[in-house]
């Protein structure tokens, strides 16, 4: 070797060697968002393929099923296997059912010119871009009917009804991405949010679109009081469907000029929602929305409006203000060095509890906590670390309480008024909210219409952070559980009167114990996967697929900080508390019951 390549080769060896004497040798671990959270690798560029030439009935239906896989152009590689009619007739923009692939379609010829089509169905995506998930299959048969074009077999009759059929890899991993659209909320001027697939393809004009449409299909068919959102005009829709984007990042969304009949609140809940929702489009900055290239203008609207807060709307944000531990009597703020201290003041100081009360929930920075007695019949109140109050009695078999970013702090269980002191019965089954802003000895819980209980109990209550919906668990007099999610109805003031009726979701779990919002558009659950499976804790999107964490043996209260799934504690009976650490659960020594700000 050279005396030159040796210098540099020693030279090389001492820089290395410099640079690691700078890494640490040893570290605490630290818990880090989980590695799902990463961003995924873009989707893999799949070909698909028209017809085959001289493809008999069989292979010809098989092939358009698996051309589905391509939404490009409207399915244009699909329509290939189509006559010119049956392609005119086929609208397959509604609803996509979602199977496990090829091996779930039985295909048979029944005659020459018309096969039999049995096709399994494991998930459907409607046409509002809401995603259900069943705990079991669905089945369907249906007939198609062929007839032969210059010589070629080609599909001439689908069922009105026949939407494309997309493998769950090909759905998710492809070809459709969820993303979260606003609705605007009047009374309270708050954004709710709400999941939807989109096609990863045309994306911004598929959010406006969305933002358009309003309310989801379940909650605008309800019968009798709905929650003020926000509804433009019947008829307005994009005047080109098209949102472009111009090289300083402006989306501009062109209306019809129905819009122009929206009053000035009306507007400002469009200006407010559209901009919350496209936003979340990397390469938007700024939204602009006109009506025949003219601005929709209204009182209120800056020169240059950018987020929801320039025309007077929020979205309620998850802070991280730490959690609250209790050992025995105490409470204490979890020392945590990923929480942020509040700026310019202390945390609040914390009261000391007997333990009579449990069942613990605390407002979102912490001032004021509420607990639930040892036999579940009263509510306690502590303000400011004082002395506890007691609400008097209203109700028995009570659920934890949960606070929202409205100043409310809703709970159920079983109304006085229908079970007496000694009559275990769901009948009573009730829900309460109260005003956490008045005089804490003067508050009452105020019951709110929720007829649709009828005869179930209601097992565990939550408060999504923004207010507007309310997440449900109830077990029917059978013992069979059900998760729902209603929206709230609110009067003139801004007060909570009712809940809607409300959409099941989470059809996919089974005998649920517990829920928690773990972020605004998903739940976790302690519940199973399948009835011979025992209990877990699992993640139940509110539009969305499943997603097993792991079992907790003894869980008994789930509690999320509305960080996301790898942000959750479970309480467990023995007692103790487990936390989301990665991909699986630790236990936190010395604590028995935790409490998340706010939730």
């Amino acid at each position: 070797m050279s005396r030159v390549l040796r210098s540099i080769l020693v030279a090389v060896v001492a820089f290395v060697l410099a640079a690691c004497a700078g890494l640490p040798t040893s570290s605490d671990v630290e818990a880090r968002r989980p590695i799902s959270d990463a961003p995924s690798a873009p989707p893999a560029n799949v070909e698909f393929y028209g017809p085959r030439s001289n493809a008999d009935p069989v292979e010809m239906v098989k092939g358009f099923l698996r051309a589905n896989g391509s939404v490009d152009e409207d399915f244009a590689v699909a329509r290939q296997f189509l006559t010119t009619d049956a392609s005119r007739g086929w609208a397959p923009g509604g609803r996509v059912a979602i199977n496990q692939g090829e091996r779930d379609f039985a295909v048979t010829q029944v005659t020459p010119g018309r096969v039999s089509l049995t096709a399994t169905q494991w998930a459907e995506l409607d046409a509002g871009g809401h995603l259900r998930q069943s705990a079991v299959p669905s089945h369907r048969t249906v007939d198609i009917g062929l007839k032969q074009v210059d010589g070629q077999w080609r599909i001439s009759q689908l069922p009105a009804d026949f939407g494309p059929y997309l493998s769950m890899r090909d759905f998710r991993d492809r070809m459709y991405t969820p993303y979260t659209v606003y609705l605007a909320e009047r009374r309270t001027r708050t954004l709710v949010p709400d999941q939807q697939w989109f096609p990863r393809t045309g994306l911004a004009a598929a959010l406006a679109r969305a933002v358009l449409r309003g309310a989801p299909e379940w909650l605008a068919r309800a019968q009798g009081t709905t929650p003020d959102l926000n509804q433009v005009p019947g008829g307005t829709r994009l005047a080109v469907d098209a949102v472009p984007i111009d090289q300083d990042g402006v989306a501009t969304v062109d209306l019809t000029e129905g819009v122009r009949t929206a009053d000035s609140a009306t507007r400002n809940a469009l200006w407010a929602a559209m901009m919350a929702t496209l936003n979340q489009v990397p390469r938007i900055h700024r939204v602009a929305i006109t009506v025949g290239g003219s601005r929709l203008d209204t009182p209120d609207l800056p020169d240059m409006p950018v987020t929801p807060t320039d025309v007077g709307f929020t979205v309620p944000a998850t802070k991280d203000n730490g959690v609250i531990t209790r050992s025995g009597q105490t409470l204490q703020w979890r020392a945590d060095a990923g929480a942020a201290q509040p700026r310019g003041r202390a945390r609040p100081t914390l009261p000391t509890l007997n333990r009579n009360w449990y069942m613990l929930a605390a407002d979102a920075d912490g001032g004021q906590v509420a607990g639930i007695s040892g036999d579940r019949k009263l509510l306690g109140r502590w303000v400011s670390g004082g002395q506890a109050y007691q609400v008097p009695a209203f109700g028995r078999q009570l659920t934890r309480p949960s606070f929202n970013s409205l100043d409310e702090l809703w709970l159920a269980g079983l109304s006085l008024s229908n079970a007496g002191p000694d009559r275990e019965v769901s009948s009573g089954a009730a829900v309460w909210v109260m005003d956490t802003t008045n005089f804490v000895a003067t508050t009452r819980a105020q019951a709110v219409s929720v007829p649709w209980l009828r005869d179930a109990q209601v097992l565990s209550l939550k408060s999504s952070r923004d207010g507007q919906r309310v997440a449900v668990l109830t077990r029917t007099p059978r013992g069979v559980t059900k998760l729902l999610l209603a929206f709230v109805i609110r009067d003139a003031n801004g007060q909570a009167t009712a809940l809607t009726e409300p959409i099941e979701v989470g059809q996919a779990v089974s005998d649920v114990s517990d829920v928690a919002w773990a972020n605004d558009v998903t739940l976790a659950v302690i519940g199973r996967m399948r009835p011979d499976d025992g209990q877990q804790i699992i993640e139940v999107p509110l539009s969305g697929f499943v997603n097993p964490m792991g079992a907790v043996p003894g869980a008994v209260h789930i509690v999320g900080t509305g960080r996301g799934t790898g942000e959750l504690f479970v309480v467990t009976g023995d007692p103790g508390v487990q936390e989301r650490v990665g991909g699986g659960w630790r236990r936190v020594p010395g604590v028995l019951d935790v409490v998340a700000p706010g939730s």
